[in-house]
């Protein structure tokens, strides 16, 4: 994976004609917009001549030289993000923490840098003099430069991103700190020195497997595991060992840095809740043909956002290209990389490598089909709507994890246990019975997962291949083959009859008092067989036990039979395709009542 954003990244770089010190220089995460506060230093007098206010242009990014850094610290260059500051419980304490905030930032990021990085010895004289006179400057007037700071930025939203930086008057004219020769050569620098600590000479490169001058352990792309804890160094607790955790040539460093950039402003998606990076890597070919695939994909993703064709959709994401890459030949496979940001580090959550477009297209085919039996759109959603979270009224998304490993085995086309996929389908599928909620939506969606899982072979079911064919052959055969066991045909029948005595119930009592009888759907084998009389009883009552109710009975009663004792389901299970049968009892009436609807 890292190698296939290394080549990306050295692809870019050529193409783009890049050096490196294209490469360190970052864009403020600014959503919408953003505006720029700039420090006025007049260094013909050497005095604060007020605040400058600007919208944020990214073109002039090489200007502004900005590169973020650790939370605590300066950045490499003199400019730094102003973080929200915290609400207050009345108007006069949120403008106490917003000068607290703003007096952090420019103490913290602003006049530390020229404490801590003004005296370097890759500086000429003329180099130092000029860097110790802007940071005499901001010792001087700092208590002036915070409320003009604060009073600058007095009608900016507070959700506006905000940079704030210094602009100095040089031979009359005013420039930017990305305008001087000193502060690029700062940034280089300081950026080197990061890795030389943990560095080793004469080792071989883990992503361009080289032998090179010197490689670092700390790459500074992925934040995947910290050196600064015993547990995660080579070589036990000698930290300079750990450049054997991830030894990395700066020329590969470079070119992951512009590769991940490249992917996360172009091939980031959102995927119901979770973010995620595709990483397309080219197999065979020339790097005429890594053009060709690149500029698929960002055709692909151009075109999909202006809606110019029609698409089809596996997830949430508006912007989804994955039905144009199950198109590709075979000759690139994509990697899914799923990322959590948890502070200054990052946790992968999921990756899934080599992927090839037939998979791809595999899973298309797969949903095709769910959608022509349903006649519904089915996409990961109807998956993720069981596997998100365990009580509605959490906060987080607790069950994160099992859904991510559903999706990793549907790339993979790894097997997947029914009884596991059952027990979640059921938890959601009580809670909505007993709430008398969208109970029919939900064991709907529990069915299209269970079709596409099977038509896709990651599910198997046993079937009983001696049963004898049935009236209701056509919808058993119709939702694949986990109704293979009389069982469960059995159970799925008795569902039906029992829904229709329900809305007999509805229909003449606006009320369903047989519903206490199914036990909030937590019947076990016993309960079912008690039940089919009870059901066949209470039609009697209602003058509603007519031939086509006889028949569904009587078929219910011969696989229940069949089924003998010792069922090898579970209770999940058993109520599972209960409520299938309760829910898909249209389908068993029309069958048995070929010419005229059922009154009810």
């Amino acid at each position: 994976m890292l190698s296939a954003i290394r080549e990306i990244g050295k692809w870019q770089i050529e193409k783009s004609g890049k050096d490196e010190l294209d490469v360190l220089i970052k864009e403020p995460n600014f959503r919408n917009g953003g505006k720029v506060i700039l420090i006025k230093i007049n260094l013909n007098n050497n005095a604060f001549e007020g605040i400058e206010l600007e919208d944020y242009d990214p073109i002039k990014k090489h200007k502004y030289l900005f590169r973020g850094g650790v939370s605590q610290g300066p950045n490499p260059t003199p400019a730094a993000n102003i973080p929200n500051a915290k609400k207050g419980r009345n108007e006069e304490e949120a403008e106490k923490n917003l000068e607290t905030q703003l007096r952090k930032t420019f103490r913290g990021k602003i006049q530390k840098w020229f404490a801590q990085y003004s005296k370097r010895n890759t500086y000429s004289d003329d180099e130092k003099s000029f860097l110790k006179d802007i940071g005499d400057v901001l010792s001087y007037n700092q208590e002036h430069i915070v409320p003009a700071m604060k009073s600058c930025i007095a009608d900016i939203p507070k959700k506006e991103g905000k940079l704030l930086t210094i602009k100095i008057e040089s031979c009359g004219d005013w420039k930017y700190i990305g305008d001087f020769k000193v502060f690029k050569k700062a940034l280089q620098g300081i950026e080197a020195e990061k890795i030389g600590g943990i560095s080793a000479n004469n080792k071989k490169c883990s992503i361009c497997g080289t032998q090179k001058g010197m490689v670092s352990g700390d790459g500074g792309v992925f934040k995947f595991y910290t050196i600064d804890k015993p547990g995660f160094i080579a070589g036990g607790f000698k930290d300079l060992l750990a450049w054997r955790n991830f030894p990395v040539c700066p020329e590969c460093k470079i070119e992951l840095e512009e590769g991940r950039k490249f992917i996360e402003n172009n091939f980031t998606y959102r995927f119901y809740g979770l973010r995620y990076l595709l990483i397309p890597k080219l197999l065979l070919g020339s790097s005429d043909k890594r053009n060709e695939i690149v500029d698929i994909l960002l055709y692909a993703k151009k075109t999909v956002s202006l809606k110019e064709r029609v698409k089809k959709n596996i997830t949430d994401a508006e912007d989804e290209i994955l039905d144009i890459l199950g198109d590709q030949p075979d000759k690139l496979t994509i990697n899914f990389l799923f990322l959590r940001k948890e502070q200054s580090a990052e946790r992968i959550l999921l990756l899934i490598e080599d992927v090839f477009p037939s998979r791809i297209r595999r899973i298309f085919n797969a949903k095709d089909f769910v959608d022509g039996i349903l006649g519904e759109n089915f996409t990961f959603r109807n998956i993720r709507d069981f596997f998100a979270k365990s009580d509605d009224k959490k906060r987080s998304f607790d069950l994160d994890k099992y859904f991510l490993d559903i999706v990793d085995k549907v790339f993979r086309g790894a097997p997947i246990e029914p009884s596991f996929l059952i027990r979640f389908f059921m938890a959601r599928i009580r809670k909505e019975f007993v709430a008398d909620g969208y109970f029919n939506p939900v064991v709907k969606s529990a069915i299209m997962c269970t079709i596409f899982f099977e038509n896709l072979g990651l599910i198997t079911f046993k079937e009983v291949i001696d049963m004898e064919e049935s009236i209701f052959e056509d919808v058993f055969t119709h939702y694949g083959k986990s109704l293979g066991d009389p069982a469960k045909r059995g159970v799925f029948l008795l569902g039906a009859l029992t829904q229709l005595l329900l809305n007999k119930q509805w229909a003449e009592r606006s009320a369903k008092p047989f519903m206490k009888h199914l036990k909030a759907l937590k019947m076990d084998q016993k309960d079912i067989k008690t039940l089919l009389p009870k059901v066949q009883n209470k039609l009697e009552e209602y003058d509603s036990f007519d031939k086509g109710k006889r028949t569904i009975a009587s078929e219910a009663s011969k696989y229940l039979l069949e089924a003998g004792d010792g069922w090898r389901i579970s209770v999940d299970e058993i109520n599972f395709y209960f409520a299938c049968g309760l829910n898909l009892a249209d389908s068993i009436a029309a069958i048995v009542y070929p010419k005229a609807k059922e009154e009810e």
